[in-house]
């Protein structure tokens, strides 16, 4: 069953949001948390949505886009793609085929792959790997600056 977001869920989720420059856009949305056993997740739920998704025969709706576990929120791919298409204020890399068929493998990528960095990357960053049209392809982690 879902439900409305608490005070302090609600200010965690929003500042995870300013962290990756999606708070504008993300402002008129409807949240709502979908509790099962011991994990909480987060729905972003579009606005035809809004008056059918709190009735309790609900199961699924909108688009997942975390998990809140304690007093952390744990985005999904989902998240990272709306960050992708709607913020311009994220550390990414585009990569050429190359690196697409290594991320497509759960590979490494290497700097030969790599057609542009965002400058101020550093040693240890979370980085959005996006392909040469701007599509995410997956998310890593810099291990240079």
């Amino acid at each position: 069953m879902f439900r409305i977001l608490t005070r302090q869920e609600k200010t965690i989720i929003l500042r995870e949001f300013n962290k990756w420059g999606i708070f504008n856009y993300l402002q008129d949305k409807v949240l709502a948390v979908k509790e099962c056993e011991n994990s909480k997740y987060l729905f972003l739920i579009p606005s035809v949505l809004e008056n059918f998704i709190f009735y309790p025969c609900t199961c699924y709706g909108g688009l997942p886009i975390g998990n809140l576990h304690k007093k952390k929120f744990l985005p999904s791919i989902t998240f990272f793609d709306v960050v992708a298409k709607y913020s311009n204020n994220f550390l990414y890399v585009i990569v050429n085929s190359n690196g697409e068929k290594l991320i497509l493998y759960g590979r490494d990528v290497f700097g030969n792959s790599i057609e542009y960095a965002s400058p101020g990357i550093e040693e240890n960053s979370i980085i959005l790997i996006l392909s040469e049209s701007k599509e995410l392809l997956g998310v890593g982690r810099a291990r240079f600056s």
